[in-house]
């Protein structure tokens, strides 16, 4: 009987290895994520698929609930630190032409962004049966700053590399999810565990991003500072439904596991304010409506897993001494082609007289697609821990991404390109069942050189118009107007420093 079971347990596990290793390279990784929650996932490369023993499983696989014994209580924050700097290429407007402009380099000017986690399991009954609770929200850098900080809010430099690009953004995403898993013993050392986390996403978000406002919308694009105007969208809010589907299997020291998240689309609506170019400004320009909408998506989420686990740890007989982890993770970022910006008002020109109608002579504004051309990613993930003694668990992992952002796409608003990483942490195991953690990752992004970019200013008055961008008003078919904004100089790294804190009652 020992051997169609090690049979097929080896069957599995080259499949999960398979899997990690000989994906298409074409294939690409990261999205608006960074990183990972908690700091045991911190520490251990971003895994936790296969081995997360705590009520953060509601968000890595809530199989693994089933996992998780006794009431606990667990909370953490991720403190995350971007560093990134963008030296643009002088402005030539004609091929073999002289510079006509010079840019500052331009860096994030925000410190550090924390990441906060919140969950609790309960054991409500039958054996093998937990229920948890959470709040959490998506690892990532919400509020970069391009421009000047200024009594906290972000302004825009004229001259500056990312001028035409999104200049702030302050996005909190919050996920409130509730889930159970549930084991299924199968006898002889092996379990089946299956689980499901259900709620809802919830997004605020602020973004300022600098748009062509000249009345001539047609090339050449001079990008003249005294004819932009700079947008600014204020507590753009909306929910959508949250999902995440989890299967783990145990038999002996090996554990496999699989969890999938569907994509969240993002249709958000808040407030916009409007600071017009000179010219527009002495016309005594107003919005006759300033409500503005984003949509976008956020990727889907698909975590295979296969661990190996062995020995006796020293703080407590039922704990593994020591337990290795792979992990690869599949995110479908291509949904992300652009991020669609529309006001709902046109421009009113209130310096003249309105008609016999009450209308005042008005400019049309047409929505904004800031084209991302995302594709779909992939990272391969590895962790290990280790048991040092009766109060000590050292960690350590390392991952490795390739770029969801194209070369030609790289963008200021979020910094994904590739990524390397190492991680360590430690666990310290206190008296009355408390447990507190910490993690570090050092996340490092090889520096780009843009020549032909994709990433172009917003012209929101001209007819040549997204997403397709193949009217007749367009000079190139499939082109937007305006200059390309991110040909240049690129390098970004990161620093997540994770903390957190479990109780067992």
């Amino acid at each position: 009987m020992t051997c169609p079971r090690f049979r097929f347990s080896a069957v599995i596990s080259v499949f999960i290895l398979t899997s990690c290793l000989v994906i298409s390279n074409d294939v690409l990784a990261a999205g608006f994520e960074v990183g990972e929650h908690t700091p045991q996932a911190t520490a251990r490369g971003g895994t936790g698929v296969v081995n997360t023993a705590d009520p953060s499983a509601i968000n890595f696989n809530p199989a693994l609930l089933s996992h998780v014994q006794d009431t606990q209580i667990f909370l953490s924050a991720n403190i995350l630190a971007m560093d990134v700097e963008f030296q643009r290429n002088d402005l030539v407007l004609e091929p073999g032409g002289d510079p006509v402009q010079s840019f500052e380099p331009t860096t994030n000017q925000t410190g550090l962004f924390p990441i906060p986690f919140i969950a609790a399991s309960f054991d409500i009954g039958p054996d093998d049966l937990t229920a948890a609770v959470g709040l959490f929200t998506p690892p990532a850098f919400g509020n970069p700053c391009y421009g000047t900080l200024e009594d906290g809010e972000c302004q825009p430099v004229r001259d500056g590399a990312a001028r035409g690009m999104v200049v702030e953004t302050d996005m909190i995403v919050a996920y409130f999810g509730a889930g159970v898993g549930y084991g299924i013993d199968l006898g002889e050392d092996r379990q089946l565990d299956l689980g499901l986390t259900g709620g809802l996403a919830y997004q605020n978000s602020n973004f300022a991003v600098m748009v062509e406002a000249d009345l001539q919308t047609t090339p050449p694009w001079q990008e003249d500072p005294d004819n932009e105007a700079f947008v600014r969208g204020s507590d753009l809010s909306g929910v959508a439904p949250l999902a995440i589907l989890g299967i783990a299997y145990t038999e002996g020291p090996m554990r496999i596991g699989a969890s999938y998240r569907p994509p969240i689309r993002w249709t958000v609506t808040g407030t916009a304010d409007v600071e017009f170019s000179e010219l527009l400004q002495s016309q005594e320009a107003q919005l006759s409506d300033n409500t503005i909408h984003l949509e976008t998506w956020s990727a889907g989420s698909l975590r295979l897993g296969w661990g190996l686990q062995g020995g006796e740890h020293p703080a407590n007989p039922d704990w593994p001494r020591w337990d290795f982890e792979i992990n690869t993770v599949w995110e479908n970022w291509s949904l992300v082609d652009n991020f669609r910006i529309e006001l709902d008002g046109d421009i009113e020109a209130r310096a003249f007289p309105p008609d016999e109608d009450g209308q005042y002579p008005s400019f049309s504004l047409h929505p904004i697609y800031q084209r991302k051309g995302y594709q779909d990613t992939l990272s391969l993930r590895s962790g290990f821990s280790f048991g040092v003694n009766s109060w000590l668990t050292a960690h350590s992992g390392g991952f490795l991404e390739t770029a969801a952002q194209p070369k030609a796409y790289t963008s200021a608003d979020f910094i994904s390109w590739e990524r390397y990483a190492a991680s360590v942490g430690t666990s310290f195991h206190l008296p009355a069942d408390l447990r507190f953690d910490l993690g570090y990752s050092f996340i490092h992004s090889p520096s780009r050189t843009v020549n032909r970019g994709e990433v172009y200013n917003p012209i929101p008055m001209s007819r040549c118009q997204g997403p397709d961008f193949d009217a007749d008003q367009c000079e190139t078919a499939g082109t937007p107007p305006g200059n390309p904004q991110n040909e240049g100089e690129w390098s970004a790294h990161f620093h997540i420093l994770s903390a957190g804190i479990s109780w067992v009652y």
